[in-house]
């Protein structure tokens, strides 16, 4: 640990001793192969501003990176931001797991909200199930670390992931991506743009994504935890009026994947996980299991200029089916399944106001309404075929919110937010036996409200160096134990909260060819949503505790020559269970948190070499994550181990050619890890869900016109 940590450290130390370096500096100045770091926009504060300009700590994936560091899901931004786990939730071929700092949530049952929000072009997507989202016809990715609660408010405890697709512009395009590779990869991508008369621009996007499953199911000799996505993206916009312009957004999705299945494992006698099959690659079932997921979303956006403050408006309706049937077990024995078949459909609607006039003062505001059902029979068959629980809720939240900002000189602002939150949810139960009779039915309902504020200190030592310091608060609703198989066990959860310090600085050296920023940051986190599985296999939430956690994050980004970029994250993270009853003293004190490693860094870069009339451009990332534990219990038998992954890309762009291709490679060194696992002790289930092995091809793009 400690020497991974120095070296990580020293790394660091290398890239800014080069931006501090007066001798270094000037002899960059004089080499004609040095260019400036792109200037990056984000929209993070609800206007558009320069990231150094933005005091808050965020990391932002845009532009050539996307494609030189391979993001193509939700998953892959954990390459690019430090102190972040993003992985397949267990059991779900799209359910994204999401924790930031040590915040966030596991259980993806719709009666437990996530805790990092992640929004699609500012609409919410308040379920895990379904959100590890293609990111094909992407912008930009904004990753906001820390409690969102004035500006974003709803379940942003641990931060917002913001993903913000390309607009039509009135550009033509008609362009054709594709890759192929080991495991039967094959994905293609197709995107079109026009413009229609004077005012109507149109774009268009699909996507395929296949690929053969990783795992062995042994009892039926085939592959499992495969890929098989269809989805697709229509804009429309157009202005209207003499200052207003609109873009409906339409994006349909339908995925035939297998669920994810375990691999059944135990501990030697160094407590060292073995798997029980002789490869953590192979499983076994008595199931074929189920996996079906469609969904569907339709936004209205429209933008006004009224010359003092704009107005922006955002209307979506979207719904989620997800049938599944999981074999929880990993084994040839009706130990534990799972059965679930969720119909979900959201609506919302959000006013933004922005102020524009000149002047030392500025201002954000706006209203959030947003409306969600769902409904789901549940069966759990745990020996032999269970009873059927009918769970349904309705939510429905209310903000209003204000932010402002003050210069009192052109050095020092002073940022105040505010933003009021309501909820209420209404929970119902019908259970009915496994032979049909009815069991028993339970209500409950209950509704949350909370003011949450920001309070933020920035100051510009230069132009190109800005430090911060800001104390910032977060809320996520209370709800109830949708996974309660008894009257007893259907318990209500309060809310839980959070309260963030932070202080920061930005910086812009080396005649802009390098940003190095860095922050400290303390959270003091109070009724955490604790979601467990007891030996017996019931779910459990509970309020049982609070937590302080605190650490350090660096982000460095160098244009060293015209052709040669790196990048470098590092983040670390020292949690404590604290304020915990001492009933549960044994419980909580001195164990980890689950889903914080105390260390994670990530290093890249690309380099663009010039050959003839083309670009060969090479690419690499790698990340490590210390180890951490994925259940309540720090179970040894599904920890997470310490360990790296490699990614690289080769690609050769001709300069007057309307196609490239590339041959790309993900986990090179093929290291084995668990992203999540079940340890039942009383039902003698004890499975990880591996990691994709070792996988290669090669990608090609082709531009019609």
């Amino acid at each position: 640990m400690k020497e991974v940590l120095y070296r990580s450290a020293l790394a660091v130390a290398i890239v800014t001793a080069l931006g501090s370096n007066p001798a270094l500096a000037q002899q960059a100045g004089t080499d004609d192969q040095a260019v400036q770091l792109d200037q990056v926009s984000v929209t993070a504060q609800r206007r558009e501003a320069q990231m150094q300009k933005t005091p808050l700590s965020m990391s932002v994936i845009s532009g050539p990176e996307l494609d030189r560091m391979q993001v193509k899901r939700v998953d892959d931004i954990k390459f690019a931001a430090p102190n972040i786990i993003i992985e397949q939730n267990t059991g779900t071929s799209s359910g994204a797991k999401i924790f930031m700092r040590g915040v966030g949530a596991d259980e993806s049952m719709f009666t437990n909200d996530p805790a990092v929000a992640l929004y699609i072009d500012d609409v919410y997507i308040p379920r895990q199930n379904g959100a590890m989202f293609d990111l094909y016809d992407v912008e930009r990715i904004e990753v906001l670390r820390g409690p969102q609660g004035t500006l974003y408010g709803r379940n942003a405890t641990g931060g917002a992931i913001r993903y913000i697709s390309r607009k039509p512009t009135g550009e033509s395009k008609l362009a054709l991506d594709g890759s192929i590779g080991n495991l039967g990869r094959r994905d293609a991508r197709l995107s079109f743009a026009t413009r229609i008369g004077e005012t109507l621009d149109v774009s268009a996007a699909a996507l395929s994504r296949q690929r053969d499953g990783i795992l062995k199911d042994i009892t039926h000799n085939r592959m499992v935890n495969d890929q098989d996505v269809l989805a697709g993206r229509l804009s429309l916009a157009s202005t209207w009026g003499e200052a207003s312009y609109a873009t409906l957004s339409i994006d349909r999705l339908r995925e035939r994947s297998t669920p994810a299945w375990g691999t059944p494992v135990a501990l030697d006698a160094n407590g060292n996980q073995v798997p029980r099959l002789g490869s953590f690659y192979k499983t076994e079932t008595d199931t074929l299991g189920l996996n079906d997921i469609d969904q569907f979303g339709v936004a209205l956006t429209n933008e006004t200029d009224f010359g003092a403050f704009s107005w922006r408006s955002i209307a979506h309706y979207r719904t989620l089916d997800h049938h599944f049937y999981m074999d929880v077990d990993g084994t040839a024995q009706t130990r534990y399944h799972l059965e679930q078949d969720q119909h979900q459909n959201q609506k919302g609607y959000e006013a933004q106001f922005t102020s524009q006039l000149d002047g030392p003062f500025s201002w954000v505001a706006g209203v959030f309404a947003f409306k969600e059902h769902n409904d789901q029979p549940t069966r759990s068959d745990i020996f032999v075929r269970g009873g059927t629980n009918y769970i349904a809720q309705d939510t429905s939240a209310y903000a209003i919110y204000a932010q402002g900002d003050y210069k009192f000189t052109d050095k020092l602002t002073l940022t105040l937010g505010g933003r009021y939150s309501y909820e209420s949810k209404d929970f119902s139960v019908r259970a009915v036996k496994a032979n049909g009779e009815p069991n028993f039915s339970k209500n409950m309902r209950n509704s949350w409200n909370r003011p949450d504020w920001k309070a933020l200190l920035s100051y510009n030592f230069n132009d190109n160096v800005m430090g911060y310091a800001s104390v910032t608060t977060g809320f996520k609703s209370g709800g109830f134990n949708g996974r309660g198989s008894t009257p007893a066990t259907l318990v209500q959860v309060d809310a839980e909260t959070l309260r963030a310090y932070e202080i920061g600085i930005k910086s812009t050296l080396w005649d802009n060819r390098l940003r190095l920023n860095g922050n400290y940051y303390r959270l003091d986190y109070d009724g955490i949503q604790l979601a467990a599985v007891n030996p017996e296999g019931i779910f459990v939430v509970t309020n049982a505790t609070g937590a302080l956690i605190q650490g350090i994050e660096l982000e460095a980004e160098a244009q060293l020559t015209r052709g040669l970029k790196l990048n470098a994250t590092l983040g670390t993270i020292d949690s404590e269970y604290q304020k915990y009853k001492a009933i549960n003293a044994a419980y909580f004190r001195g164990h980890p948190m689950k889903n914080a490693p105390e260390l994670q860094w990530t290093f890249g870069g690309s380099y663009v070499q010039p050959l003839g009339n083309a670009d060969l451009v090479f690419s690499a990332q790698a990340r490590y994550t210390d180890e951490y534990y994925q259940n309540q219990d720090a179970s040894r038998l599904i920890m997470r181990k310490a360990g790296h992954e490699y990614n690289a890309r080769i690609a050769y762009e001709p300069r007057d050619a309307e196609w490239s291709v590339a041959l790309w490679g993900k986990n090179l060194s093929n290291e084995f890890a668990s992203t999540g696992g079940f340890d039942i002790a009383g039902l003698g289930v004890g499975v990880i869900y591996p990691n994709v092995p070792r996988t290669y091809g090669v990608e090609f793009s082709y531009r019609f016109w």
